[in-house]
């Protein structure tokens, strides 16, 4: 008698080429949805808005014990630190008067640098515990940050209110430049790196002015 072999079942190689075509497929199409990268700018944007809120109670809780901004304590000859509290304050979040840090710059060493306070002296907002001296750890605290990637503070003469602005990394923040009702604010920031005023940001930057805040558009808390 013969013995019967049965066939063994299996996949043919077509079928697995067609199996992974699929998989290749659904897999691109799923990172197309997700969008890692601008996950990870949305984040990014997230924390600079928390931190930019931050920022501003602690500048206005400092202004309602002491009625005057950190700013108001120093005197010089640039226009970014005045005596008087009706007289404008413009410049990044890294300058002295800001309150962040008292004197020398944000170094390198000083932020990454583990148990270390951020500053090479604390400033009037550490030391009034307005914020802890961990906050001066954040990135855009530092001189050696690039200027895209700091915070921009801005004060009108003769307003009390004060608006801490960033540029944001999402596209889908910086698809809404653009028109009479963007979200999105126009500095105006100089060469030097000091916004002249708060317009609303009609017309949406090209990639390249993204990278530079004087082309660039701002996110500015508190937001309208």
């Amino acid at each position: 008698m013969k013995k019967a072999y049965l066939r063994r079942q299996g996949f043919t190689l077509i079928e697995l080429l067609v199996v992974i075509t699929l998989i290749g497929v659904l897999a691109v199409a799923v990172l197309s949805a997700l969008n890692p990268i601008e996950q990870i700018n949305k984040g990014r944007d997230a924390a600079k808005r928390a931190d930019s809120s931050q920022l501003l109670n602690a500048l206005d809780r400092y202004f309602a014990s002491n009625e005057k901004f950190p700013w108001n304590n120093y005197t010089g000859s640039t226009a970014n630190y005045t005596t008087s509290v009706d007289l404008a304050f413009a410049g990044t979040a890294d300058l002295v008067g800001v309150g962040v840090c008292s004197s020398g710059a944000i170094t390198d060493a000083n932020v990454t640098g583990a148990g270390t306070a951020g500053c090479t002296t604390n400033g009037y907002l550490i030391n009034t515990q307005e914020v802890k001296a961990q906050f001066a750890k954040r990135s855009y605290f530092k001189s050696s940050a690039l200027d895209a990637d700091k915070m921009y503070l801005y004060k009108a003469v003769s307003e009390p209110s004060v608006s801490v602005c960033f540029i944001p990394a999402s596209k889908a923040t910086r698809d809404r430049a653009g028109g009479a009702t963007s979200p999105l604010k126009d500095l105006n920031v100089t060469a030097g790196g000091i916004p002249t005023t708060i317009e609303i940001c009609t017309v949406a930057p090209t990639a390249a002015e993204w990278a530079d805040p004087t082309t660039a558009c701002f996110v500015c808390i508190p937001e309208e």
